[in-house]
């Protein structure tokens, strides 16, 4: 039927140009984006898979950065042990050297540094985090690397570095109350309760705005030293510990070493052979004024060294167990970056199969749209001009 009301073909064309015109512009759409999903509606089920490889990929890329992060501390604590380790080398020397029975050096000399070193290895395994005062590395580290699922999804995207013990020298052994002045002599040796009347150990405080003396002759390995040490405890006081120390600072050259009974009371070692006597000053703060005791000569012997050289033998083998645990720390984070960097690159692959488009179908696609689009307004430009035929019937 031929009408002029209705062009029936011409409606058909301006509907199929529409039809090739989206379909030209999706195309173009892909082309410029490079992505195949553009919004919810191309493909909606394909982009709820792909949103999730797209945070799988996410989560995997920061893990990755988490590990290596987790490498470094690792390394670093491995940098802090090898020190250490180089320290108990160190001691061990000084130990087998004082534990010798022909060792005719100064023991308090030895001491002091075999003293100095302990302490460095505390400052050590603090600034690695294996310390007393920081131990924030102790324990368990868990880092988070991600790519877990299931049911122990969590667990599962965790390294966890177990047993990272302290490093400190008392948690290895060779901290307090191991040194190499000598044997302790105990007759005449020590500063009896008569001299040392107050006893240094617990919490309380000692020579609050008062201070005390101690007068030291017969020092030395000549046994011609004197000296005269003062504790002095300020208007706050202070504890038998930094009394120790005090005294340990102003004796220890002269080859005495202040410590503690059994008892708790102030008591002095000599390294030498030979005898020395100590006189409490005025005062009655820590002793009784006046009062003395007298040190027998006697050897200074080896028993203290030999003791270190055993102690520092276990120290030097449990460093070695720590130092196991960072190194399989180390390697496990090392084998969770390439698990990880593996799954980020396949997580990646599956979105973009999905996700991504693909050039050459698409420039495909573009020159076919583009031959229908023009083909549509060629045909839809026949159509139009189609009623004016029904002109020739009405000519007379």
């Amino acid at each position: 039927m031929i009408s002029i009301q209705t062009n029936y073909a011409s409606m058909i064309g301006e509907q199929n140009l529409n039809v090739n015109n989206n379909f030209q512009t999706k195309t173009i759409e892909a082309l410029t984006s490079g992505y195949r999903i553009n919004s919810s509606g191309d493909d909606p089920a394909g982009l709820a898979v792909a949103n999730q490889y797209a945070a799988n990929v996410s989560q995997l890329t920061q893990g990755i950065i988490n590990a290596n992060s987790g490498v470094s501390t690792m390394q670093i604590i491995d940098g802090g042990m090898s020190n250490i380790s180089t320290m108990l080398d160190r001691m061990q020397s000084l130990a087998s050297e004082a534990a010798s029975g022909t060792f005719a050096g100064n023991r308090a000399t030895v001491n002091s540094e075999f003293q100095t070193l302990q302490q460095e290895i505390n400052r050590e395994a603090d600034n690695i985090g294996l310390g007393v005062n920081n131990h924030s590395n102790a324990g368990t580290l868990s880092v988070y690397i991600g790519g877990g699922s299931g049911t122990n999804g969590l667990n599962d995207s965790q390294v966890q570095i177990q047993n990272l013990v302290q490093v400190d020298s008392n948690s290895l052994g060779v901290g307090t109350g191991v040194d190499v002045l000598g044997a302790m002599q105990s007759t005449g040796q020590g500063v009896s309760p008569a001299v040392g009347n107050v006893a240094m150990t617990g919490s309380g405080v000692l020579l609050k705005n008062a201070s005390q003396t101690f007068a030291f002759t017969g020092l030395g390995s000549a046994g011609t030293g004197t000296v005269t040490a003062t504790v002095a405890g300020g208007s706050s006081g202070i504890t038998g510990a930094q009394v120790l120390t005090s005294l340990n600072a102003q004796l220890n050259p002269y080859g005495i070493q202040a410590t503690t009974d059994s008892n708790g009371f102030l008591e002095f070692e000599n390294v030498y052979s030979n005898a020395f006597t100590v006189t409490a000053g005025a005062g009655n703060a820590l002793a009784t004024a006046g009062a003395t005791t007298s040190a027998t000569t006697g050897t200074a012997g080896t028993a203290d060294a030999l003791a270190a050289v055993a102690a520092i033998n276990n120290a030097i083998t449990n460093l070695g167990t720590a130092q196991g645990a960072v190194g399989a720390g180390e390697n496990d984070l090392n084998y969770a970056i390439g698990l990880a960097t593996s799954q980020s690159t396949n997580f990646s692959s599956a979105e973009s199969q999905i996700r991504d488009a693909d050039v050459a179908t698409e420039a495909s696609n573009l020159t076919k749209a583009q031959v229908l689009e023009q083909a549509s307004v060629a045909a839809m430009a026949q159509a139009n001009s189609a009623p004016q035929a029904i002109l020739k019937l009405l000519q007379q």
